[in-house]
């Protein structure tokens, strides 16, 4: 923990209480007088008896029942935000407590210096593209440390008690709360909100499952928000913000986390709204089976020399005990071992685990089905245009997707317009996740393959970035709100985000990225206009008060604004949020934006057996295939095919020859006429 003053005999004054009782007695002249005097003599007395403990006139003191916390103020358009960075909530994670469950902080002496942004938890930086902007963005920018649960708090001087909680993304094994672009001093005093960042730990440190009977238990990341929001619970009105008022916000895994805890019995009481961003705990990348994580934790005890080939509890134990004596940065190169060798594209190592005793208290995937969630909630569900693109270079370089960071971002090299070729082998990268299926693999091929395109040597390329985004993200978030918007007691409302920030240094062929709608959420071109096109820069500050406008609005009263229409499963209507709406006098409603593809892509997993808990698994039954490009599809090779499948799951195949069947139809309805939409309605529900 940073260094804190000694404890010295100076006494605080609580303005805020002292502030209540003059207004509570302003009405009467003789009282207001006597208050006046009383205030001045107390303020005189305070600023020489403290004279061994100074603050200065810029400091701002909070005293907490655990103890004072001193912040500064800044200032933003003419109006001031207090801040206070790197607040701890927590024990350190050292030591014995390494890998362990979280340990609620003690009360200390003294005063607290939140004057330093919260340290990064332990993660290795992205060095695939050195010094280009659209990498080094995500990248720590302060000291990485095991010792990182804290916070980062910003509280404008003009507030409503709303409070806004941002859980970063990153897969689980990357991010940090005090990212440039995280920094919340603007959406603080532009929505008179309490803005919180908070921190969890990453990777193996956060999720490592040895058992459930060991002090490694699993999901320890998202134990730590729960202890996180808890801290909040029992601290935020000191800071002006309302307990009862809390809105969990985040992107991508951020967003699967503010999802998580709508799973967590111990997190019910603490929260009341949720912002998802790109992300679902039901995505595919966003959890295993403990199962899976097991067999991970135990590649990682084998590279650092630990594992024994006993699954005995004890033996897991000392596991443990042997992991924790070893450094922490050869801990991580360890992870980024195991990290880099699964084969799957998207499928991250260290990740929550999708059943535990502690903090689901369950199966996730169980808790869904049977609508064993919390549902005293609102939601803001949302994904952006371009979701797939930003992957590609990471996960498909090697299919015609390599980026070169050196060079102009639109040269003709950093196009990837990749041949059919190329395009057939994208598909075959993610053949496993449809349990080897060639038929599937096949089907798949044509919808995407037939998308509308400026150009015909872009419809390769653009497809494989499509179904990536829609298998990956959009799809899975439709299907969360579909199943929640008829249960939640609050309401469910959807946006679908179209605009490219002339700030993102990536090719202009990408779209509206996955995470480049974050830098308007948090007012990117109003704190730093110079990243911005001048001609378009008016625009950009226009925007980004409108969005954070409706986030704002969306926390203080549980819709975003009153021309948003609220979503359910039937018509499935989203606001767009494009430049339309930064000028205010106009707007734009999609209706089921994504409803053919992700019904495409949910017909597939029936075919191939796949389902809910299956998905992101490595190949379900280890099998593969022989690949013949071309063939013809005959209802021998879906008998054939159905027969190959029935090892993957226990249901009844048969009918997956209507599935199957419906499938292609409904590949062809993307093409087709909305007769053809009917055949395939009229035939999946005969």
């Amino acid at each position: 923990m940073r260094k804190r003053r000694r404890k010295t005999t100076a006494f605080s004054i609580n303005t805020s209480e002292l502030l209540r009782l003059y207004f509570k007695f302003s009405s009467h002249s003789c009282l207001t007088f006597i208050f006046c005097c009383f205030f001045c003599l107390i303020v005189y007395c305070s600023s020489v008896h403290g004279r061994s403990s100074p603050v200065a006139l810029t400091d701002v003191l909070i005293q907490t029942t655990l103890g004072k916390i001193i912040g500064f103020k800044q200032k933003f358009d003419g109006k001031s935000v207090h801040t206070f960075l790197g607040v701890p909530y927590a024990k350190s994670p050292t030591g014995s407590g390494r890998f362990g469950l979280p340990e609620m902080i003690e009360p200390w002496e003294g005063e607290f210096r939140a004057d330093k942004p919260a340290r990064t938890c332990f993660f290795s930086r992205d060095t695939m593209f050195p010094d280009f902007p659209g990498a080094e963005m995500w990248n720590p920018p302060n000291d990485i440390d095991e010792d990182c649960l804290a916070m980062n708090i910003w509280v404008p001087e003009h507030h409503d008690g709303t409070v806004l909680v941002w859980i970063y993304g990153g897969g689980f094994y990357s991010g940090s709360p005090s990212l440039d672009l995280y920094d919340g001093r603007v959406l603080a005093v532009q929505e008179r909100a309490v803005v919180i960042n908070i921190n969890y730990r990453l990777g193996p440190f956060g999720f490592l499952y040895f058992g459930d009977d060991t002090s490694v238990p699993g999901n320890m990341g998202l134990q730590d928000q729960q202890m996180a929001l808890k801290w909040i619970h029992e601290h935020i009105a000191y800071f002006g913000g309302d307990p009862r008022r809390v809105t969990l916000f985040g992107e991508s895994a951020g967003s699967a986390s503010a999802m998580a805890h709508m799973f967590a019995d111990g997190s019910y009481s603490l929260f009341s709204r949720i912002i998802a961003q790109s992300g679902s705990i039901i995505n595919n990348w966003a959890t295993k089976p403990k199962a899976s994580i097991l067999q991970i934790s135990l590649q990682l005890a084998h590279h650092l020399n630990c594992s024994n080939g006993n699954n005995s509890t004890k033996a897991m134990q000392n596991i443990v005990e042997c992991i924790r004596r070893v450094p922490t940065s050869i801990i991580q190169r360890a992870g980024d071992a195991v990290s880099q060798s699964l084969s799957l594209p998207m499928d991250f190592a260290f990740v929550p685990i999708d059943e535990d005793t502690h903090f689901f208290r369950g199966n996730v995937f169980d808790k869904l089905r049977r609508k064993n969630f919390k549902r005293d909630v609102s939601i803001l569900v949302g994904t952006v245009r371009d979701e797939g693109t930003y992957w590609l270079p990471y996960c498909l370089q090697k299919n015609g997707f390599g980026f070169n960071h050196t060079i102009s971002p639109e040269d003709h090299i950093n196009q990837a317009l990749i041949s059919e070729t190329d395009y057939t082998k994208a598909f075959d990268a993610f053949l496993p996740y449809f349990g080897n299926s060639n038929l599937v693999r096949h089907a798949l091929m044509h919808a995407y393959s037939h998308l509308p395109t400026e150009k015909q040597e872009q419809r390769w390329r653009d497809g494989v970035a499509r179904f990536l985004g829609d298998y990956f993200f959009t799809c899975d978030s439709i299907e969360f709100a579909d199943i929640v918007s008829d249960e939640l007691y609050g309401s469910v409302y959807s946006f679908y985000f179209t605009r490219r920030s002339s700030a993102n240094p990536w090719p202009q062929w990408m779209g509206a990225m996955h995470g480049y709608e974050i830098e308007y959420v948090f007012g990117l071109p109003l704190r730093s206009p110079h990243l911005y096109d001048p001609s378009e820069l008016e625009l950009e500050i226009s925007f980004s008060t409108k969005i954070m406008e409706f986030w704002g609005h969306f926390a203080r009263t549980g819709e975003p604004v009153e021309f948003w229409p609220k979503y359910n499963r039937i018509t499935r209507k989203s606001l767009v949020l494009s430049e339309e709406i930064a000028a205010g006098t106009s707007h734009r409603i999609y209706v089921d934006v994504h409803g053919k593809l992700c019904r495409l892509l949910e017909e597939a997993q029936a075919v191939a057996g796949i389902t809910g808990e299956q998905r992101s698994r490595i190949c379900p039954d280890g099998r593969a295939t022989t690949v013949n490009y071309g063939q013809e599809i005959s209802m021998e090779d879906v008998k054939e095919e159905m027969q190959l499948n029935r090892g993957i799951s226990g249901i009844n195949r048969i009918p997956s020859i209507k599935i199957y069947i419906s499938l292609i139809i409904l590949s062809l309805a993307l093409l087709r006429s909305p007769e053809i939409s009917f055949l395939y309605s009229s035939f999946i529900f005969k």
